[in-house]
């Protein structure tokens, strides 16, 4: 295996002190992720649906929000989150309903068209990512997945698997 494979067994862990060389399979993690969010994205082109929309959707899947903390959540400013709104209430994903717990406040939720639409979604990406995945190694890489997806939205506030 040459340098760019073979991880660096006895590097720095994920919280070496500043200057020193990082873990050499946290840059290839990250590489990984970054070459896996491309091949989602054109899942996505496929599906008609934007990453932003699909995470929009997978923040509303978790239960009904306002349009701020929608936008928060999903790390968007509050201009491309008008936009995506208006984009999927038009496409009959989300509706616009009165707050209950303020009047003039407005909560937006997932329509049954928009659950179904992040059901394929996910399905498909799911499909994506068995390709990548070899089948013998599946079961430690999923765990593990599983486990930093777990930490993650813990940081968040948010269960993993909404």
């Amino acid at each position: 295996m040459d340098d760019e494979r073979r991880p660096a067994p006895n590097g720095p862990g994920p919280n070496a002190p500043d200057g020193a060389e990082p873990d050499r399979r946290l840059i290839l993690a990250a590489r990984a992720v970054l070459m896996l969010h491309r091949d989602l994205e054109r899942v996505a082109r496929g599906a008609d649906i934007t990453i932003p929309q699909y995470r929009f959707l997978l923040a509303l899947k978790r239960g009904a929000s306002r349009a701020g903390d929608l936008a928060a959540e999903s790390a968007v400013g509050r201009p491309a989150a008008s936009s995506l709104i208006a984009e999927l209430q038009r496409r009959g994903l989300i509706v616009r309903q009165p707050d209950p717990s303020d009047g003039r406040g407005v909560i937006l939720r997932l329509t049954p068209a928009g659950i179904a639409k992040h059901a394929q979604f996910e399905r498909e990406l799911a499909r994506v990512l068995g390709q990548v995945m070899p089948p013998a190694d599946s079961e430690g890489i999923l765990e593990a997945i599983t486990q930093l997806a777990y930490r993650i939205d813990g940081r968040r506030g948010g269960p993993a698997d909404g």
